[in-house]
């Protein structure tokens, strides 16, 4: 017999949903199933550049550091502004002294120009990314470069994720970028109905329009925001489960 507790659909690379799910309450994992299926990998391209004239580093994502370390990268003696406190953490935990924004590119770019920096920074990012960073601090007289780590390739959902969108019971599906949420929507056409927790209205956006009745956007655009929203809709999701 399927089960009918809700099924929570993690779809960042594998580490990103491992730290995601640890990050949910107890009581909210208590209540659901889980299935991590990424719908994008991280390959490694590099290579790291010369660091020793840099006065800062800029990290928009954790797969960035991941990259960093595995091209052999070391802490060095220059501070890190990350984007939001998940990928602060990371670097923190790496052994960077860093400064957090407030989990968005245009946070970041109003951190970095309202501490006064100078330049010249380097943005370690993926071959996708967004805001502009490195474009928009350079042109604000911040000398800023940017250096691609890594890149991203779009992945499918596994046999064992189609045959549970299948069935019937509540699927909850976290979205964390708009590159993800398209090809969620491409994966699962005609595939159940999914309920999304979107990290920001951009996000949401992109998802299937028929799903717009099912999405709720994060009330902040981190980490924190989305635990928060999952939590709620795990609780909504088991309420609803109980009445039938």
């Amino acid at each position: 017999m399927v089960s009918r507790r809700p099924l929570l659909l993690l779809t960042r690379p594998k580490p990103s949903s491992e730290a995601f799910w640890e990050a949910l309450p107890a009581e909210s994992r208590e209540a659901v199933d889980y299935l991590i299926n990424p719908l994008l990998s991280i390959h490694v391209t590099g290579p790291l550049p010369a660091l020793e004239d840099v006065s800062g580093l800029i990290f928009t994502s954790a797969n960035a550091l991941d990259a960093y370390a595995a091209l052999g990268g070391s802490v060095l003696d220059i501070p890190v502004i990350a984007v939001g406190a998940a990928t602060g953490q990371a670097t923190r935990a790496f052994g960077f002294e860093t400064e957090i924004a407030g989990g968005t590119a245009d946070h970041l770019v109003r951190h970095v120009l309202d501490r006064g920096y100078k330049g010249q920074l380097v943005h370690l990012r993926g071959e996708i990314a967004i805001g502009d960073v490195a474009q928009r601090l350079t042109a604000a007289g911040v000398a800023t470069s940017e250096v691609i780590l890594y890149g991203q390739v779009l992945e499918p959902f596994s046999p064992t994720t189609r045959e549970a969108l299948s069935q019937d019971r509540p699927i909850l599906a976290p979205v964390f970028s708009p590159r993800t949420a398209l090809q969620f929507g491409r994966e699962s056409d005609g595939i159940g109905d999914v309920s999304f927790a979107a990290i920001s209205q951009s996000v949401a956006d992109v998802l299937p329009k028929e799903a717009a009745s099912r999405t709720r956007v994060a009330d902040t655009p981190n980490r924190d925001g989305m635990v928060k929203l999952v939590k709620e809709m795990i609780a909504h999701a088991v309420t609803l489960e109980r009445r039938i």
